[in-house]
């Protein structure tokens, strides 16, 4: 009826002016400091720190902030790498695979976002975080890939343009002038250490129809520009061309064919060669790990025998064995050779880690020093091929300001 109320215990108490408001859900995060953040940050999987990347534009720069960089885990995160096969179109596709062999990939390596398609993508190197590639100009008579250093027509090498890309940002930055002039031989690496400065090298040694070093061309990204020196190593300096170079203290180390290791600087300024600490270094290959240089070949007295050198003074050039283990020990008893029968990819950057893959499967596995541990991680495929490329991921948005 009007006018009157129904209540359970008397009549209800007259209705406020304004509802009283709920107080507001505190957001614990939003009391800690940005040091506090990345305390916090650092003890993560690398994973999960590059989803909180998209939790909000604070964060984003949080994460991506260069001072904040170099505290959040930068470790190995897995390995690029290509397959050829003629049972699919196209014949080649790229893949990446985690360090651990389990899980979806860290990286979904479809290469996408470049300006070219997959299949006329090729990975020549990659360096702290950022990979040099090869993209090719589309072919008009649809040719097939003769190998792995890209399509080819019956004049040699198709036009193409040199790339550096950050595949966790999908930035990507496109080099003039990268074709090779007809009969010209080039070994071309990347150079960038994003903890000293956000710009990025790309060398190219040219060598002459004897495959010796007679000068280098070098892109800055900062002048965005190529400049030729001559070499000053001298006139017999051949490269050990198919083994990974190393970008450590501002020079660039190449292990050589019978010099050694050749170190030149981004300025072209500095000339330098390092001898090695055996007389058998054309079967070896060259890394970094923990800050410093690393030698790896096979034992002078031993083929089987595989050792580990560190550099530790860049001025005396002396060496310190790490490490030695004969192939039975790896490999389940059967004496293989390098290069031959199985492949270094690299030394873990944080640990006494080395990776190998071997086999007819391609068998990706890890040997732990300190243990003299051996352990199976995946198979990768008989179709791959015999270049790795280990990747550690990069936060801070270098290409960004290059586009």
């Amino acid at each position: 009826m009007a006018g009157r109320h129904h209540s359970n215990g008397g009549d209800l108490p007259p209705a406020p002016h304004k509802m009283e408001e709920a107080p507001a859900k505190r957001n614990p995060a939003a009391s800690l400091t940005d040091d506090l953040l990345v305390e916090i940050l650092r003890r993560l999987p690398i994973r999960s720190v590059c989803r909180f990347k998209c939790v909000s534009r604070s964060w984003r720069n949080l994460i991506s902030d260069p001072a904040h960089r170099k505290k959040l885990p930068q470790t190995l995160a897995g390995f690029f790498y290509c397959s050829l096969s003629g049972e699919r179109f196209p014949v080649k596709a790229h893949h990446f695979t985690n360090v651990t062999g389990k899980g979806i990939p860290f990286i979904f390596p479809s290469f996408s976002f470049l300006p070219v398609p997959s299949d006329d993508v090729v990975l020549l190197d990659c360096c702290n975080d950022l990979l040099l590639c090869r993209c090719y100009e589309p072919d008009p008579h649809n040719g097939d890939e003769s190998d792995e250093s890209g399509p080819s027509d019956g004049d040699g090498f198709r036009p193409f343009h040199y790339v550096v890309c950050n595949p966790a940002t999908k930035k990507w930055v496109m080099l003039p002038d990268g074709s090779w002039a007809s009969g010209e031989t080039r070994t071309t690496r990347l150079a960038f250490d994003p903890a000293v400065s956000s710009q990025f090298h790309v060398v190219q040694y040219v060598v002459d129809e004897a495959w010796c070093v007679t000068g280098v061309e070098i892109y800055s990204s900062k002048t965005a520009a190529w400049s030729f020196k001559e070499s000053e190593w001298g006139d017999d300096v051949m490269l050990h061309h198919q083994v990974r170079s190393v970008f450590l203290n501002g020079f660039l180390h190449m292990l050589t064919v019978l010099d050694g290791i050749a170190l030149v600087d981004m300025d072209a300024k500095t000339w330098r060669t390092i001898p090695v600490p055996t007389d058998n270094f054309f079967d070896g290959c060259i890394h970094q790990a923990q800050g410093r240089l690393c030698f790896l070949n096979v034992d002078d007295a031993d083929f089987f025998k595989l050792s580990i050198w560190f550099l530790e003074d860049h001025g005396t050039n002396e060496w310190t064995l790490k490490h030695s283990v004969r192939t039975p020990l790896l490999f389940g008893r059967k004496k293989l050779r390098f290069e031959f029968d199985y492949t270094v990819i690299t030394i873990h950057p944080e640990c006494n880690l080395i990776y190998f893959v071997y086999g007819w499967d391609k068998t990706l596995m890890a040997y732990e020093m300190d243990r003299k541990e051996v352990r199976v991680i995946r198979n990768l495929g008989h179709d791959c091929s015999v270049t790795y490329f280990p990747y550690v991921p990069l936060f801070l948005e270098a290409l960004e300001d290059e586009q």
